[in-house]
């Protein structure tokens, strides 16, 4: 359980930890940031030795030593400690992947060159006793036992810190004995319930240094009286035998003078320990203190190993208060259906009577029943939701560490970081993202000299922004480079094929070529891009989530890619329809409006499946002939709902609209899954099955279709009449 919670608060840190180099690096005298590394590195090591990753912790020392003579002013910012604490930070989520048993290994080379690095940064003074690194298993580490007393200031939970974790850490360095001093407890009379009246008296015997020991009192020291003392190294072979004897460390402790240890000893031939109880001159923890001092020699504990989920509190306290009024709600609802048996004077009614009272018993629970369940609908969906700030971090270093390699200069603008979208869209967001941000650095954003000779400032800006507009997130990548060329890109197209030399298609149509697949306009291939893959894979996953994906350009200023992106993929408000009694789900997200398909608008398109709308021929789809269904069409009109996706508005013939659903979706059968035009299923309340329209899916099958039918007439010509008319 403390394992996973190690592992998600470490992923959250090493983020952190490069957010705030990177900050560092803009601003290096920024004592804040110096700050909270130190905090991060320290807490990735005193966890990862809590909870049993030795490895990290030893590791993690190395950096936290560096940055630590940072913050005194003794290692100066500098592009080389930049680096240094960026490869630690990702050979620690190596290691870290490593542990997670993916069959990733470790190269122990890498990272002794990375711990020697850093101990050339360290003042020489610094590396007096310490052990040089050469190998995982050639070198043996020495033990030492360590005389710990730690009293903290009674109002130390006051302040939010609890003794409990740092005594946990203490015990995962070593072997480690705890005893709780209770002598200065008050009677209940004079206790204040917020204070500690405890301290404790520890023996440690580690291997990892008083240094070490000293870092987990680190945010404590300053307001609490902390004795670490160094009483036993590794025995050598003459020292086997000699164990410190218990008026010894009584003595040494302070809780006791050589005078008392005589004054107790000489009338008996006791137990020390036992004596001193007896006369009551020093309390029983204490002797339990020193014996547990006394028992410390030459063994290591091993380590708790556990995991954990986190939850946010306020999200979980309003869960919690919802599922308390469903019961309530239930318990109601039983009640109303059991009235019948509890009173006599009901039984004696017709059943009509008896049927009509409980519709109206019923009418208020029931009404109270779907409040709760669309608020329990709403609140599950928040749990999900996360900032997609989670993933804009990760690209200041990639901008930071690509721009380098292609001796470019550029810089990374966020906006809306705040912006919360559904977790899983979030984690398929984030290769998608990397694939278009590759693209603005190496297509968009020129070398400085080529900036400087098209009138530009010579550092590139690369901006990443997310907003929320109705109920979708718009997410951009938007860069201040060269932008894209209409011609070039029809020049490109019909070398490949995809239209002919007279085809006339908007601005607009052109940059939507850019997003088929093997469709580039790079020079030349480079590590980053220009083999003609990304941008159709980016368009092909933004479909897969119910989004759509637009490209703006200007020549010469600008070229801007924006997602549009549902908010979550659980549930979905969606308009049911029917076709020869089969249920068809349409995205609500998608569709503009509704009509009825009269007699009038179908005789008025002469057989071709067009409408006139104010704005323009719109084509539609009938899913009766698109899925072949067999059943008579009713008698009535069609009616007919225009959707848009990309910019095309289209619309999609039924018999029958029946109203708006929370469709939660379901995956198909592994069958099922290529079926096209088709996203999923959900279940309505009566058991019914209704499929889920993939409408970006649909029309490019209605296209295909519609393409293989016109070049038969149109030889040349491979658009779609009227898709692009809307």
């Amino acid at each position: 359980m403390y394992i996973e919670t190690y592992r998600q608060e470490a992923e959250e840190l090493l983020n952190d930890i490069e957010e705030t180099i990177l900050n560092l690096e803009q601003n290096p005298h920024n004592r804040e940031f110096v700050n909270r590394l130190f905090r991060s590195m320290h807490t990735i090591k005193g966890s990862g030795a809590m909870f049993g990753f030795n490895d990290i912790a030893r590791f993690a020392h190395h950096v936290e030593t560096v940055l630590d003579h940072v913050r005194n002013d003794k290692i100066s910012v500098t592009d080389n400690l930049i680096n240094l604490v960026l490869a630690s930070r990702d050979q620690i989520k190596m290691m870290l992947d490593a542990a997670d048993d993916t069959g990733m290994v470790i190269d122990v080379a890498i990272r002794n060159k990375l711990i020697s690095a850093l101990k050339r940064l360290v003042p020489d003074e610094e590396h007096v006793g310490e052990k040089t690194v050469e190998s995982e298993t050639s070198v043996e580490e020495h033990e030492t036992t360590y005389r710990i007393r730690f009293r903290p200031v009674p109002d130390i939970i006051k302040t939010g810190t609890d003794p409990a974790p740092l005594l946990n850490e203490l015990s995962n360095l070593g072997e480690c004995r705890v005893v709780a001093l209770t002598e200065e407890i008050p009677t209940l009379d004079k206790l204040i319930p917020h204070h500690c009246y405890l301290f404790w008296d520890i023996s440690l015997t580690t291997s990892l240094g008083i240094n070490t020991i000293k870092d987990v009192f680190i945010f404590v020291e300053e307001n609490s009286l902390i004795t670490i003392e160094e009483i036993m190294k590794d025995a050598t072979t003459e020292q086997d035998d000699l164990v410190p004897r218990l008026g010894d460390i009584l003595v040494e402790r302070g809780d006791t003078t050589p005078e008392e240890i005589n004054k107790v000893l000489i009338p008996h031939q006791n137990r020390i320990g036992e004596l001193f109880i007896e006369s009551g001159t020093i309390s029983p923890d204490k002797i339990k203190s020193a014996l547990n001092e006394q028992k410390a020699a030459n063994k290591q504990k091993t380590k708790v190993r556990t995991a954990n989920v986190r939850v946010s509190s306020h999200k979980l306290d309003k869960l919690i208060s919802l599922v308390g009024e469903l019961v309530m709600t239930q318990a109601r609802i039983s009640q109303i259906s059991t009235v019948e048996d509890d009173f006599e004077d009901m039984k004696q009614s017709p059943p009509s009577e008896r049927l009509e009272q409980m519709i109206k018993e019923l009418a208020n629970p029931v009404e109270i029943l779907e409040r709760l369940t669309a608020d329990l609908r709403e609140c599950a969906l928040n749990m999900r939701m996360l900032p997609i700030g989670t993933i804009f971090g990760k690209f200041r270093r990639l901008v930071r560490d690509l721009s380098a390699e292609l001796g470019k200069d550029i810089q990374l603008v966020t906006d809306g970081a705040k912006t919360e979208l559904d977790k899983t869209i979030i984690e398929r967001l984030d290769d998608l993202l990397v694939h278009l941000v590759r693209n603005s650095i190496d297509h968009g954003i020129r070398s400085p000299e080529e900036r400087k000779h098209f009138d530009k400032s010579r550092k590139g800006t690369i901006r990443l922004t997310a907003a929320h507009k109705g109920d979708r997130v718009i997410i951009s990548v938007e860069d201040d480079g060269m932008g894209m060329d209409p011609e070039v890109i029809r020049t490109k197209a019909v070398e490949k094929g995809l239209i002919s030399e007279d085809a006339e298609l908007s601005e607009q149509e052109l940059f939507a070529l850019v997003f088929t697949p093997g469709f580039s306009t790079a020079g030349q291939v480079t590590n980053v891009s220009g083999r003609g893959v990304g941008l159709d894979v980016v368009k092909r996953e933004v479909d897969s989530l119910g989004g759509s994906v637009q490209l703006t350009s200007k020549k010469g200023h600008y070229l801007r890619i924006s997602l549009s992106l549902p908010l979550t993929l659980a549930i979905i408000d969606s308009l049911l329809t029917d076709v020869g009694g089969s249920l068809f789900v349409l995205p609500l997200l998608q569709v503009e409006k509704c009509a009825m398909l009269t007699k009038d608008l179908v005789e008025k398109s002469h057989g071709r499946n067009m409408i006139q709308e104010k704005d323009g021929l719109i084509p539609f789809i009938r899913l009766r002939e698109l899925f072949n269904i067999s059943a008579e069409k009713p008698s009535s009109e069609e009616q007919i709902v225009i959707v848009k996706t990309d910019n095309f508005r289209v619309g999609i013939v039924v018999d029958k609209i029946i109203r708006n659903i929370q469709a939660v979706i379901k995956s198909l059968d592994k069958n099922y899954q290529d079926a096209d035009g088709i996203s999923g299923a959900t279940i309505m309340g009566n058991g019914t099955v209704a499929l889920i329209i993939d409408i970006p899916k649909l029309i490019s099958c209605a296209r295909e279709e519609e393409e293989k039918t016109l070049k038969n007439i149109m030889q040349g010509q491979v658009r779609f009449p009227g898709f692009s008319d809307g």
